[in-house]
């Protein structure tokens, strides 16, 4: 009889701590969110971290147990909830990210025949200025501008350029400039 209450005991006993396992568990994940910042981002995934700062367009954060500062484009961020419990919203909807193409695939042209077809995105210009030494010259310069202006059509998603101007400044005593004017070109 003895035996058959302390095995019903036992029983008892385990029982009431494997459901206190699960609060165990719970208690566990809690504290671990209350001792770190949590980063909600639009795809539903959460990022326990340590937030270090919070820039115009990135967040820079640390991850747990290493010592590299990462960062994350607060656009991919629904919301922060820090530490200390206060939430920071950054935007409710998830925002369309522009992929910005490769600007050293661009071509430049000073034909119109070349743009004929194609959909006008923009107008660009760049101007590249020389330094007072004498060092610069205007074909270098040119250059310049011709990768300014690439750039700058690469960030409207352009394929191709048509220079419509060209500006050259070349005075005695001060530093020479190059002003290219442009058309951006897609082919959709």
């Amino acid at each position: 009889m003895l035996r058959v209450v302390s095995i019903v005991i036992l029983l008892a006993l385990s029982i009431v701590n494997l459901k206190a396992q699960p609060e165990n568990l719970n208690l566990e994940k809690n504290r671990e969110e209350t001792t770190s910042d949590i980063i909600y981002k639009h795809d539903g995934t959460k990022i326990f971290v340590d937030i270090k700062r919070i820039c115009l367009n990135d967040i820079y954060y640390i991850n747990r147990g290493e010592n590299k500062t990462s960062k994350i484009d607060k656009r991919l961020v629904r919301k922060v909830i820090h530490k200390t419990g206060s939430v920071e919203i950054f935007n409710e909807k998830a925002q369309h990210i522009r992929k910005v193409g490769d600007f050293r695939k661009i071509k430049v042209t000073k034909n119109p025949k070349d743009v004929k077809d194609l959909v006008e995105v923009g107008k660009i210009e760049a101007k590249a200025e020389g330094r007072n030494r004498g060092n610069s010259t205007v074909k270098s310069l040119e250059r310049t501008a011709t990768i300014i202006l690439k750039r700058k059509a690469a960030l409207v998603n352009a394929n191709i350029i048509l220079i419509t101007k060209k500006n050259n400044q070349v005075a005695f005593g001060e530093a020479p400039t190059v002003t290219l004017y442009g058309t951006a070109y897609s082919y959709k």
